[in-house]
């Protein structure tokens, strides 16, 4: 991850900044299992991109698979392409602009850009905070959010992303507060914001900050309208938060934490079987992050495990067959993390190798990175080296192994990216064209 050192925190954090627990310089890295990485030949459970956020793959059973048909390799041809997407957005109409982000997506997703765009990476991000700024279309404001975050997992790793965190966050910060802002965009405007300060932000006191900031002005203010869209979001984004204190800073994370436990209460009531899911899963990071060291236990356990247990026993009648099993599978885990310091085993199938993860703060990172990349997940954890660092997963994908598990390249020819692909080439064939018949006059 490429936080930098830079002192912050204000306020009710104060205290704990400056208490005389000195955090950690390594966090709680190496207290943790190392996935590791097992070629598998039996055969799992396949997984579609609309899977992706489905709270129920914590499951030890769980495996998750890219389909060879979800999976897209661009190769070398990613960069024309987008220069073609660019010059797309400049269109008048919002649902041209809005077909050509859904492509721009797509690339951003399936194909790994750190290395490439050299002087054109912050043009690529003002274009997206400009249909971010848009009123005429909430989907254009989505997808452009979607792209800001999928613009900080590619270059992450270079000097831009710290030069433009800074603007990036506030105008985020402005939309996630916005009372006449719509839910999903709001939402998303959220769901970048994390995704940015995780991989951009100073250190664990700004990640701190944000996480104050999110349970007070919008957590709270959420369950308070049952805006059930931003408050799923806002357990999602506290409980990424909290992976990156965790590993500065204990008493920091169990102050936040205490703090926030009411709400995390009322989220285990809400009405929606996914927030109930994402608040009971960061009781259980936290849990596990406290209780690393010690026999940790929170200042309403039972009360907390009473509630859980209710949960797990809920009667199918009030729920939909789906929604009681995604409920009951998730609590059960929750509940063996609290009462027994057991942390389901999750299995990620990339390229024919198994990665095993055993952890809880691995495990909310990684429903993160595929919140944001999708079927391309598979793609950044091969080359991606942030991914790799996030993750302490490395893939050697220039070897033979890699080279024969590799998915094969599929572009539906009727999609938008096909289309553009098309374009492009039309595009440079006549450029060739008129070149060769100036020469010739």
């Amino acid at each position: 991850m490429t936080r930098r050192n830079r002192d912050s925190g204000s306020g009710l954090l104060r205290s704990a900044l400056n208490s005389s627990r000195v955090p950690s310089s390594t966090g709680r890295t190496s207290q943790r299992d190392t996935p590791q990485l097992q070629y598998s030949q039996q055969a799992s459970r396949d997984v579609s991109d609309d899977e992706f956020d489905d709270a129920a793959s914590t499951a030890s059973s769980d495996a998750w698979v890219m389909n060879e048909d979800e999976h897209i390799e661009i190769g070398d041809e990613w960069e024309p392409l987008l220069d073609t997407a660019l010059d797309a957005l400049g269109e008048k109409r919002a649902a041209a602009r809005e077909k050509t982000l859904q492509s721009m997506l797509r690339l951003m997703a399936h194909t790994y850009m750190g290395d490439g765009l050299e002087g054109r990476r912050v043009m690529l991000l003002e274009a997206l905070r400009r249909s971010v700024r848009s009123t005429k279309s909430h989907v254009e404001q989505e997808r452009a959010l979607h792209g800001i975050s999928l613009w900080f997992v590619n270059f992450g790793t270079q000097d831009e992303a710290e030069s433009e965190f800074a603007s990036v966050s506030e105008q985020l910060r402005v939309m996630v507060v916005d009372p006449a802002g719509d839910s999903q965009v709001r939402a998303q405007a959220l769901g970048a914001l994390g995704v940015a300060n995780f991989i951009a932000g100073a250190d664990f006191r700004d990640a701190a900050e944000l996480a104050q900031f999110v349970h007070t002005r919008v957590l709270d203010p959420a369950l308070e309208s049952r805006d059930m869209s931003v408050a799923l979001q806002a357990f999602s984004t506290l409980g990424l938060l909290l992976t990156v204190v965790a590993d500065g800073d204990s008493l920091l994370l169990e102050n936040i934490f205490d703090a926030a436990f009411d709400s995390h209460m009322r989220g285990l009531r809400a009405d929606s079987v996914d927030v109930r899911v994402s608040a009971a899963q960061n009781f259980a990071l936290v849990h596990s992050a406290l209780g690393a060291d010690s026999d940790y236990a929170f200042d309403s356990q039972d009360e907390l495990i009473g509630m859980l247990e209710m949960l797990q026993h809920e009667s199918s009648k009030r729920l939909g067959k789906r929604d009681i099993s995604v409920q009951r599978t998730a609590v059960r885990e929750v509940l063996r993390t609290i009462e027994d310091s057991n942390a389901p085993e999750l299995k990620l199938n990339l390229h024919g190798r198994i990665v095993r993860f055993g952890d809880w703060t691995r495990i909310v990172r990684l429903q993160a990175f595929r919140r944001v990349l999708g079927g391309g997940l598979p793609v950044h954890f091969a080359r991606n080296e942030l991914v790799q660092d996030v993750f302490e997963v490395k893939f050697d994908s220039t070897g033979d192994d890699f080279a024969r598990n590799r998915a094969r390249v599929v572009v539906n020819p009727s999609s938008e990216l096909a289309k553009m692909r098309s374009r492009d080439i039309r595009r440079r064939r006549d450029a060739r064209r008129d070149e060769l018949l100036s020469d010739l006059d």
